[in-house]
C-alpha cells in the first residue's frame, strides 16, 4: 500500500500507512482571518502536503485528553503527547480508508465534550482500527473525524459581537463548512460524496441533529450515540448575552468600550479563554434564525412526519438514522452535582416542585427513583442521574426511533465499564466510544471484546447501507441490545422497559408529566434554578 495519493484537485497528499488503511492526518478544510471568525472554504493547497502527522487542535484545555481518560476510567498511549494548538489553524479533517478504497460510502464523526472540549486527534477517536474492522466485514467506508471549535471561539455570542461582524455559533458553522468540503473532495480519497453518514456522540451527537435544520443537504445518513438536541436544546439569544456577560466579568473586560473588548477577545491570551471560564457559563449553540430556527421537542416528534419535516427539513433528506443509549450515560453530569451533595435532596425538590407546578408528580418522581429521605447523599445523587438518563437519553432516542418518518434504527448499551473506578459496573457515558472504535479492546474482558465488535460491525453495516438489525419500521418495539440481560447482544421486541434492562419510571411519569416538562424540570435542575 502507498502512502502517497494523487488527489485530482488537491495534488500530492503524503498519509501513513497502517494495517490495511492509510491516513491522512491534520488536512486544513477552512481557514480562519481571526479565532472568531467565519470559517471560509479551503480550495487550494500548494505543491506536496504532508498528512503524516496530527494537526493543530482547536483552543481548549491542555487537559481534555486525561480528563476525558478519567471519564472512561482507561487511558491510551498519545500519538503527540504535547499536543499543538491554534486559534486559526485548528480546523482539520482525519480521513482513514481502507486499502483500494474507491467510491466508498463516508462517515463523518464529531466528537463530544459539551461544547467546552475535545478533538479528533485524540487516541480514542483513530478511526483506523473501526475503517479496518469495516473492510474486513465486507462493508468498507471511508472514515472522517472532523475538528471544530468549542467554548468561547466556538460559541461565545452577543448583540455586540454580531455588530461587530461576528456570527453565532461558529462551532456548528465550521461542522456545516466540514460536510461541504467533503462533498468537494472525499472523491480522491476513494470516498463517494453521495453518500455521507454523520456520526456525533454526545455534544456531538446534540450537534450532528441541528444540522437537520439546514433545507441544504449536507448527508443522507444520521448516526446519534447518546445525545441530540432534545436531550441538549439551543439555548435563546438572552441565555447566550447572559453568557457573555459572566464571559466579559470572567475576564475582567467590563470597564473596555464595545471595540476594546471585542479585541481583547479576538486577540488576547489563549490560556484565559479555558482557564477563567467556569462549565457553568452556558456557551452552547443558539437559536441564530440562520443555522438554527427552532427548538425539537417530544411534542414535535409525537405529531407525526409532516410536523417534524417542517421543523426539521433534513427529515426529508435524510434517508435513515441509528440512535441510541448508554444505560447510566447520566454519568457525565456527576461532578456538576456531587459538589452540591450537601442539601441536594432539598434543592431538588424545590427545584422540581416550582419547574412542575404538580406536587403529586414531584412526589411520584421522587419515590419512582428514591430520592427520599433517608437516602445517603451519593445515592441521592446517583438516583437523581437515573432519571436524568431515562429522560435526557433513553427517553429522546426512543422517541425520535419511534416517530422519524424513515427508516429508524435504536440500539441500547449496557455493557457495564469494567475498570476500576467510579463507575466500574456502569454502562457510563463514553462507553459507546470505547466499544465503537476499536481502540481499547485490547484492554477489554474477551466478553466485551465481541461486544465491542458487533457494535461496531452495526454501525459500519448502517454506514455502507445496509440493515444492521430491524428497524422501527419493521419491528416498532424493538430494539438490538449490548449486554445484560442479553448474554452478548441480541434484538428484543417488546413493549416493556425491563425487557431491554432499563427502568420505565419516565414512561409512567408522563402519563401525568409530560416527557417535555420533565425535560425541562431536569435542565433546570441542572443550571441550578
Amino acid at each position: 500500500m502507498s502512502n502517497t495519493l494523487h488527489h485530482p484537485l488537491l495534488g500530492t497528499v503524503r498519509g501513513r500507512v497502517g494495517v490495511g488503511v492509510v491516513q491522512f492526518l491534520g488536512l486544513q478544510y477552512a481557514t480562519l482571518k481571526d479565532r472568531l471568525a467565519d470559517p471560509e472554504l479551503k480550495t487550494t493547497y500548494g505543491g506536496e502536503t504532508d498528512a503524516t502527522r496530527l494537526g493543530p487542535q482547536v483552543i481548549s484545555s491542555p487537559t481534555g485528553c486525561e480528563d476525558e481518560f478519567s471519564l472512561i476510567q482507561q487511558t491510551l498511549p498519545l500519538d503527540q503527547p504535547a499536543f499543538e494548538t491554534s486559534d486559526r489553524d485548528g480546523l482539520v479533517v482525519n480521513i482513514t480508508a481502507p486499502d483500494g478504497a474507491a467510491d466508498l460510502p463516508v462517515l463523518v464523526f464529531l466528537h463530544g465534550g459539551g461544547f467546552r472540549t475535545g478533538s479528533n486527534a485524540w487516541p480514542q477517536y483513530d478511526l483506523a482500527r473501526l475503517v479496518g474492522l469495516a473492510a474486513e466485514l465486507g462493508t468498507p467506508f471511508v472514515g472522517v473525524a472532523a475538528s471544530y471549535r468549542v467554548g468561547v471561539p466556538g460559541f461565545l455570542t452577543s448583540k455586540e459581537l454580531q455588530d461587530a461582524g461576528y456570527k453565532p455559533n461558529n462551532g456548528l458553522r465550521d461542522q456545516r463548512t466540514a460536510l461541504l468540503w467533503i462533498q468537494r473532495f472525499i472523491h480522491g480519497f476513494g470516498g463517494n460524496p453521495a453518500r455521507v453518514t454523520l456520526a456525533g456522540q454526545s455534544a456531538g451527537a446534540v450537534a450532528a441533529m441541528l444540522h437537520l435544520q439546514s433545507k441544504e443537504p449536507l448527508f443522507d445518513q444520521l448516526i446519534l450515540l447518546s445525545g441530540s438536541s432534545l436531550l441538549l436544546p439551543p439555548v435563546t439569544a438572552d441565555v447566550s448575552e447572559a453568557a457573555y456577560t459572566r464571559t466579559v466579568h470572567a475576564l475582567g473586560l467590563e470597564g473596555l468600550s464595545s471595540v476594546e473588548r471585542t479585541k481583547a477577545l479576538v486577540e488576547g491570551p489563549v490560556t484565559l479563554l479555558y482557564e477563567k471560564i467556569t462549565p457553568d457559563i452556558p456557551l452552547l449553540p443558539v437559536i441564530d434564525g440562520d443555522l438554527v430556527h427552532s427548538r425539537p421537542t417530544f411534542e414535535t416528534f409525537s405529531q407525526g412526519p409532516s410536523t417534524i419535516k417542517a421543523l426539521l427539513p433534513g427529515a426529508a433528506w435524510c434517508r435513515r438514522l441509528f440512535i441510541g443509549d448508554c444505560a447510566f450515560d447520566a454519568s457525565i453530569y456527576y461532578d456538576a452535582l456531587e459538589h452540591r451533595k450537601a442539601g441536594l435532596l432539598d434543592m431538588f425538590h424545590k427545584s422540581l416542585t416550582t419547574s412542575l407546578k404538580d406536587q403529586r408528580a414531584v412526589n411520584v418522581l421522587e419515590q419512582t427513583y428514591g430520592i427520599s429521605l433517608g437516602v445517603p447523599d451519593d445515592t441521592v445523587v446517583r438516583n437523581i442521574l437515573r432519571w436524568a438518563t431515562d429522560i435526557g437519553f433513553q427517553a429522546s432516542a426512543c422517541t425520535m426511533a419511534h416517530n422519524w418518518p424513515g427508516p429508524a434504527f435504536l440500539y441500547h448499551i449496557n455493557a457495564p465499564n469494567p475498570w476500576d473506578g467510579l463507575w466500574q459496573g456502569e454502562a457510563c457515558h463514553i462507553m459507546d466510544v470505547v466499544l465503537l472504535f476499536q481502540n481499547y479492546n485490547k484492554q477489554l474482558p474477551p466478553e466485551q471484546q465481541g461486544l465491542a465488535r458487533q457494535f461496531a460491525a452495526a454501525v459500519a453495516a448502517f454506514a455502507a447501507g445496509e440493515e444492521p438489525f430491524s428497524s422501527h419500521h419493521e419491528e416498532p418495539c424493538g430494539a438490538m441490545v449490548y449486554g445484560p440481560p442479553a448474554a452478548s447482544s441480541a434484538f428484543i421486541v417488546r413493549d416493556n422497559a425491563a425487557a431491554f434492562g432499563r427502568r420505565d419510571g419516565v414512561a409512567q411519569l408522563a402519563k401525568t408529566c409530560s416527557l417535555d416538562a420533565q425535560m425541562d424540570a431536569w435542565n433546570r435542575f441542572l443550571a441550578g434554578q
